[in-house]
C-alpha cells in the first residue's frame, strides 16, 4: 500500500495517531459515489414540443460543424461568397429561410451563401455545413443515380444543417424558428424525407414529385404530423372558426342553410 499509495498510507498513519477513524472511512468511500450524469440539453419549439440531446450528440455535431467550417476556409480550390448586407427572414415567406433557398451551390468548389439571414446569424455555419456538403454531393455526381438515391443524398446533406441549427439553439443561444425546428422534429420522427418531397427541396428536382407519387402514405403520414404539430398559418386560421363553433361562441343563426359543423361557404 505505501509504495503504490504513499500519500493515502501517510494519511492513515497521521489518523491513526489521531483516534479518528470517521475520516479513514470517508476515503475509503470515495470511489464509490457514482459518477455524475452525462448532461443533456433540451430544444423545444414554439408550439411546446421537445427533443433532448446528450452532451455527447452536441459534442460530435460539433466537431462535424467544426470541420465542414475549417474546409470551407481552407480548401485553395473552394470559393464562396457571403453577404455585404443582410436582410430578415420575410414574415410572409419563412420557407426563405431553408437551406436550399439560401444557399446556391454553383458548381462543386463555388458556393454563393449572400442571402444567409440577418435574423439567424447563430445559424451561420449550419449553412456553411450544408454548402461544404452539397458542394461534395455535386463532386462526386452521377447523372444515371436513382432517385431514391438523390434523396438519400440529400437527407444527409440537409442533416449537416439540421445538425448545426440544433447547435445554434442548444449551445449558442439561437431563437426558436418553426420553419426550422420543424426540420429537426421531422428528422426526428423519422419523416425528413418526405419533408423534402413535399417541400419542393429544389435540389432534388423532379424526384420529388416521384417519389411523393410512389409513396403516398408516408408524404400523407408527414402532412398529419406538419398540420398538428407544424400547422401553416392558413390552417391555423381555417381551424379558428370551427373551434369557436365547438365551443357554442360562433354557432351559425337557425335561418342559416349552412350545415351545422361545416365551415365552409
Amino acid at each position: 500500500m505505501a509504495k503504490l499509495c504513499p500519500g493515502l498510507s501517510r494519511f492513515r498513519r497521521r489518523n491513526e495517531r489521531s483516534g479518528g477513524r470517521p475520516l479513514l472511512v470517508a476515503v475509503l468511500l470515495i470511489p464509490f459515489v457514482p459518477a455524475a450524469a452525462s448532461a443533456q440539453y433540451t430544444l423545444e419549439a414554439e408550439n411546446g414540443d421537445t427533443v433532448m440531446f446528450e452532451s455527447a450528440e452536441l459534442r460530435a455535431m460539433l466537431d462535424t460543424a467544426r470541420a465542414l467550417y475549417a474546409n470551407l476556409q481552407e480548401d485553395p480550390n473552394v470559393l464562396y461568397y457571403t453577404p455585404v448586407g443582410r436582410e430578415r427572414v420575410p414574415e410572409s415567406d419563412p420557407s426563405a429561410s431553408y437551406p436550399w433557398n439560401v444557399v446556391t451551390v454553383i458548381n462543386d468548389s463555388v458556393a454563393d451563401l449572400q442571402r444567409l439571414p440577418a435574423d439567424l446569424r447563430e445559424a451561420d455555419r449550419a449553412y456553411y455545413s450544408y454548402a461544404v456538403q452539397r458542394m461534395r454531393v455535386v463532386r462526386g455526381a452521377d447523372p444515371d443515380v436513382p432517385c431514391d438515391s438523390v434523396l438519400t443524398l440529400e437527407e444527409k446533406v440537409v442533416g449537416s444543417f439540421i445538425d448545426g441549427w440544433i447547435l445554434s439553439r442548444t449551445l449558442f443561444g439561437g431563437p426558436a424558428f418553426d420553419t426550422l425546428d420543424e426540420l429537426v422534429f421531422a428528422r426526428h420522427e423519422g419523416l425528413l424525407r418526405p419533408l423534402l418531397a413535399r417541400r419542393n427541396d429544389r435540389q432534388v428536382g423532379a424526384c420529388a414529385a416521384e417519389w411523393a407519387d410512389e409513396n403516398p402514405d408516408r408524404v400523407a403520414e408527414y402532412d398529419a404530423w406538419r398540420r398538428e404539430h407544424f400547422p401553416q398559418p392558413r390552417e391555423v386560421e381555417a381551424a379558428e372558426p370551427q373551434e369557436e363553433a365547438a365551443d357554442g361562441e360562433a354557432v351559425p343563426e337557425p335561418e342559416s342553410e349552412q350545415p351545422e359543423g361545416d365551415g365552409s361557404p
